[in-house]
């Protein structure tokens, strides 16, 4: 599958009512994060800050990806909401987050 394929897939209408129902099925929680929390109360685990969170869902992540399987592209059913950061840990995408940046000790002039 092409990158015009993939993203004419994205663009459709289609793919935005599917999308638009698969984050309502979810109810906007990410899925895992949820499944994070489950398994640190199985296990006794302590999570921390935003690990102990379910972040909102934005996005909706293909569980048998768009290019290898483009016949599940539309099935709900291998569709699960993530929020942004648990999707690019997905793709091994790094998340980035905003670092200020230490400003520079200089001498002060007079």
């Amino acid at each position: 599958m092409t990158d015009q394929e993939v993203k004419k897939i994205y663009n459709s209408c289609r793919w935005q009512q599917v999308r638009d129902r698969v984050l309502l099925r979810d109810r906007y929680e990410c899925q895992d994060c949820i499944q994070r929390l489950r398994m640190a109360a199985v296990t006794g685990e302590r999570l921390f800050g935003e690990d102990a969170k379910i972040r909102r869902a934005t996005q909706v992540h293909h569980i048998k990806e768009l290019r290898s399987y483009p016949d599940l592209a539309f099935e709900e059913d291998n569709l699960i909401s993530l929020c942004t950061r648990c999707h690019n840990i997905r793709h091994g995408r790094q998340p980035t987050r905003f670092v200020k940046k230490k400003k520079t000790v200089t001498e002060e002039r007079w």
